[in-house]
């Protein structure tokens, strides 16, 4: 079986890095049709796809009025012609990943079925053509055999097409994350009586969904832990003025290989999210990936996190001072068997086979 992905590829381990390495681990040949920053870089991976890619002007042009519009002809052109690669592609499946754009009215016929991997609620993104994106999803909807959506939200949202609809949320790569725990033990060991900060970490982008209002004041409220933010910043100065406390500590970019042990380090995680459209309709990867490290999570009232709530395990809360309490409480009462048990059921393998058998049946 050959499947064609297009999406971005060049950035941190996302969802579609994982459904490739699910594919070419059960024999599929996978090719990836993306574009590509000139300093980008894709994330190391055991399981390493065909990717073809056009490399994209830097981005300084496009700020600047006098190359503004070659920056954006180019950028055109690029969409155009990866998108074209990817329709003309020979493959049994053909996964569409990415935000819906107006090449989504381009689409052909096709050598197979055609799958959208719906991934976030884009409409919430706030980028000012929500009535645009709107109606490039239903295109794509309507040109789809499938639709993958990783949360209830969205499934109820794309409802009208519930015959192609699964439910796929998201996973984790299990053995990966799962080593942290046995490094945890090992440090637990040697700095045995030497005093130590509680550690509250959280590792992925800080951007306008990150509620740093929300850290900070139950940074306050943490006397005696240290807040790690692992993870590339985007939060404007207001944001990141808040952030800035004796106890909070922004680690940047760290490569996916280096996550375990981090996170090893880490005697709780978070997800503090603000809500709104955008993250109700999301699936947190990190969610599992702290799971998977053995680590209790506190995270802000999200719909796809609130069925793991359980003492020990996950809780959460969107008030400041009940963030905190349940932080502590998680720390005393961890239950790293739970949390490694859930993220066992959740590994990508789960979440992406059956819907594979899925679509090899259909072709």
């Amino acid at each position: 079986m050959r499947a064609s992905l297009y999406g971005p590829w060049y950035c941190i381990a996302q969802r579609p890095h994982h459904l490739a390495g699910v594919m070419l681990r059960a024999d599929w040949s996978v090719d990836v049709f993306t574009q590509r920053g000139i300093r980008d870089a894709a994330p190391i991976l055991s399981s390493r796809p065909n990717v073809h890619h056009r490399t994209a002007l830097p981005s300084r042009l496009a700020a600047n009025p006098l190359t503004a519009r070659l920056a954006g002809w180019r950028q055109r052109a690029n969409e155009r012609a990866m998108f074209s690669a990817f329709t003309r592609a020979q493959a049994d499946v053909f996964v569409h990943y990415r935000r819906p754009s107006p090449w989504c009215g381009r689409i052909g016929t096709l050598a197979g079925p055609l799958v959208y991997d719906c991934v976030d609620d884009w409409e919430g993104f706030g980028s000012g053509d929500a009535e645009e994106v709107r109606a490039w999803e239903r295109t794509l909807c309507e040109r789809a055999q499938r639709i993958w959506v990783v949360s209830r939200r969205l499934q109820e949202k794309l409802s009208e097409w519930q015959d192609k609809v699964t439910y796929v949320p998201n996973g984790v790569d299990y053995p990966h994350f799962a080593h942290a725990r046995d490094a945890r033990a090992e440090r637990i060991a040697t700095l045995r009586g030497k005093h130590q900060p509680r550690r509250l970490i959280y590792v992925g982008a800080l951007q306008h969904w990150f509620d740093a209002r929300l850290v900070a004041e139950a940074a306050a409220r943490l006397e005696g832990w240290e807040l790690q933010l692992v993870g590339p910043c985007q939060l404007d100065e207001g944001q990141r003025a808040l952030l800035a406390r004796k106890n909070i500590r922004l680690l940047g970019r760290r490569d996916y290989q280096e996550l375990p042990l981090l996170l090893a380090a880490a005697d709780v995680a978070m997800i503090p999210f603000v809500l709104n459209d955008l993250i109700r309709g999301t699936s947190p990867i990190k969610l599992y990936e702290y799971l998977a490290a053995g680590l209790p999570v506190v995270a802000s009232s999200m719909p796809e996190v609130l069925p793991h709530v359980a003492p020990g395990v996950v809780g959460c809360a969107d008030d400041p001072a009940e963030f905190a309490r349940l932080v502590e409480e998680c720390d005393a009462a961890a239950n790293p068997d739970t949390c490694q048990a859930i993220a066992r059921e959740c590994s990508w393998d789960a979440r992406f086979l059956p819907a594979l058998d899925e679509i090899r049946g259909a072709v």
